[in-house]
């Protein structure tokens, strides 16, 4: 099965790049030209969509309003786009991702969204002839669905590299893969993992063994870290060049900008590199993007508070050195409430799981703050303190539960932490009750729409892993977000999943997987079938020989298109304390917005999933232009 969409979409936004015409400007502003839009259908969000025009002047929205009036600020030397109707809009913001991520995909072993083992092999087999002399090979991409019992082992890597250790990110980021080479260069053998796994909760990860308790490979969570002292290193320059392309990718695709998460797995010298690069390209006008970055406070990172805030005040410090211009800054705590799903590593309430998931069943094994819920009550008080926002992972029922319990005693001595901007990202399982306190403390969900759909993990992955279908359907509330009032935002979680504007607006919508992707995962395979009938069977049982790839329930969470807009931009902003600067097209703002290829009012739902941007302005210059 072909589902390759990593490599091929890369390779699309590169070559569509190069055959554009872009202005480039260093992040100054400093642009003297004036640019008029006429003939659009202009998505303001900010209330009135009754314009047609729009004028940058410098790197500000000058004007936003009827054709005759645009046209008055045309001196002879301004540039005028007629837009033939199509919208234009505020460009999006990507409210979490990997940033760093860039430097997997320039430089190692990517087999994202391949399902056939064989298939990965003869990936990592080109790339071990194409660089012969590397003394390690990493990667990234695979997922646990296809892998027998959702799990790979080593011996699929042995059989193309036996001699030279290899290890592969999981496509979440939550997992490490490793060949039997690497697993003896770093020690972890049978005794080693023994008493790694007996230690669990303090670790916050697993070693996966066998029958015979040996390492079959497969390093959950926390113990993907121990890969760390084998990774490569990327120099500054390298970490520059990989940077670079990335933001041309991420301009061809509507994102200006965007919320770093952090860096999975890289090592501290790479790490370092990394943060030197963004720095220096920010400093030197060679960052055409808005990032703002975060720091990570893991729990079982510290025995104590008094060790996690040293790091804390560490970090302040190191984020002053780093963070000198308006366009990388890091201003936010990440931390986690739980882990993945899939790993079975979520903090699910009682009734969730199927029986068997847990050891013993036990619930608490997966609360990743157990015996430290008062470290996270002063994490929180902390940002409070220092003015520093709070970005929280969140994935089951029970942690949403655990994190607003520690938020609620927090905010009673700093009411200021709801104007800190909270942040859920991810948001698979939240109950009623819980979304409501949500609303009452100021905290934004951070959803992804391209995970609210029906595929493979569903029947392969999660669907075993609950107590029920019932269960299992409560999963990624959107709608019923909004309807409380509480700010909802987009995400990828790149390099989860590859942002792309048209499956993004499409499944928001739908709550359905688009039919190019589809056709680029499952093509003709006869084990699924694609459905957009609300009707289609969902029943196991009606599933076995072809499973469905249809409408995720609950249905009724599917968004509106003014709520997708909105949460794409100005809500995204707001998370990010932008929403002054950027988010809207409003007179006096950064001049950040794009041209579409389609009129996002008059096309039909059908046709969102082509839509992508034909030119996109950063700070009033085009850094990407696509017109035909």
């Amino acid at each position: 099965m072909k589902k390759n969409r990593l490599i091929a979409i890369l390779i699309a936004a590169v070559m569509a790049f190069a055959m554009t015409s872009c202005g480039q400007s260093d992040n100054t502003g400093d642009n003297p030209s004036t640019t008029i839009i006429t003939n659009a259908q202009v998505e303001t969000v900010a209330g009135d969509n009754s314009s047609t025009a729009v004028v940058i002047k410098d790197d500000v929205i000058e004007y936003v309003g009827d054709d005759e009036g645009a046209m008055k600020y045309d001196d002879g030397k301004a540039r005028v786009i007629d837009a033939d109707g199509k919208t234009v809009m505020p460009t999006m913001v990507e409210a979490h991702m990997h940033y760093a991520t860039a430097i997997q995909a320039k430089y190692e072993i990517n087999i994202a969204d391949i399902l056939d083992p064989a298939e990965m092999q003869a990936i990592i087999s080109d790339f071990m002839k194409a660089n012969p002399d590397l003394e390690v090979y990493s990667g990234a991409g695979w997922m646990v669905s296809a892998f027998e019992n959702n799990s790979p082992t080593k011996d699929i890597l042995d059989e193309v590299c036996p001699d030279k250790p290899m290890v592969l990110q999981e496509v979440d980021g939550h997992a490490y893969w490793a060949n039997s080479k690497a697993l003896e260069e770093l020690g972890i053998d049978k005794k080693f993992a023994t008493e790694y796994n007996k230690n669990y909760k303090k670790n916050g990860g697993r070693i996966v063994v066998d029958d015979n308790g040996e390492p079959t490979g497969h390093l959950k969570e926390a113990a993907a870290s121990l890969v760390d002292p084998i990774k490569p290193t990327y120099t500054v320059e390298q970490c520059k060049e990989a940077i670079a392309e990335q933001q041309e990718w991420l301009h061809s695709l509507g994102f200006t900008t965007a919320f770093d998460a952090g860096i999975l797995n890289m090592g501290d010298e790479t790490a370092e590199n990394y943060w030197t690069a963004m720095s220096e390209m920010a400093r030197d006008g060679e960052l055409l993007m808005r990032v703002k970055g975060s720091f990570w406070v893991h729990p079982y990172d510290f025995d104590s508070f008094e060790e996690c805030k040293e790091y804390m005040d560490g970090w302040r410090k190191k984020a002053e050195e780093l963070c000198d211009t308006e366009y990388y800054q890091i201003t936010t705590i990440k931390t986690m409430a739980d882990q993945v799903l899939e790993e079975g590593t979520a903090y699910m309430s009682e009734g969730m799981y199927a029986d068997g998931v847990l050891e013993n069943n036990d619930i608490e094994s997966n609360n990743i703050w157990h015996g430290k819920q008062d470290m996270m009550e002063q994490v929180l008080e902390y940002a409070a303190e220092n003015g520093l926002n709070m970005h929280i992972h969140q994935i089951g029922d029970a942690s949403a539960t655990f994190a607003l319990d520690a938020l609620e005693k927090a905010e009673a001595k700093y009411p200021e932490l709801k104007e800190n901007r909270v942040c859920f990202a991810h948001c698979q399982f939240i109950n009623d009750e819980d979304q409501q306190r949500m609303k009452d403390m100021g905290v934004s969900a951070i959803v992804a729409p391209y995970w609210a759909v029906m595929d493979d993990y569903y029947w392969s992955v999660y669907l075993p892993l609950m107590s029920s279908q019932e269960a299992l359907d409560t999963q990624y509330p959107m709608q019923s977000l909004e309807k409380k009032g509480i700010n909802v935002a987009f995400h990828s979680d790149y390099v989860v999943t590859q942002p792309d504007m048209g499956w993004l607006y499409y499944s928001a919508q739908t709550r359905v997987l688009p039919q190019k992707m589809y056709n680029f995962w499952y093509g003709d395979d006869p084990a699924y079938h694609r459905s957009t009938d609300t009707a289609a069977s969902q029943d196991p049982a009606d599933n076995e020989e072809s499973q469905l790839i249809g409408s995720l329930k609950d249905w009724s969470q599917a968004l509106t298109l003014d709520q997708t807009i909105e949460a794409s931009t100005i809500n995204g902003a707001k998370t990010l304390n932008m929403e002054d600067e950027i988010g809207t097209i409003e007179v006096g703002k950064k001049a950040d917005l794009m041209l579409l290829n389609i009129n996002l009012r008059t096309s039909p739902v059908e046709e969102l999933e082509e839509v992508v941007p034909t030119i996109t302005f950063f700070n009033g210059v085009p850094v990407y232009e696509n017109i035909k």
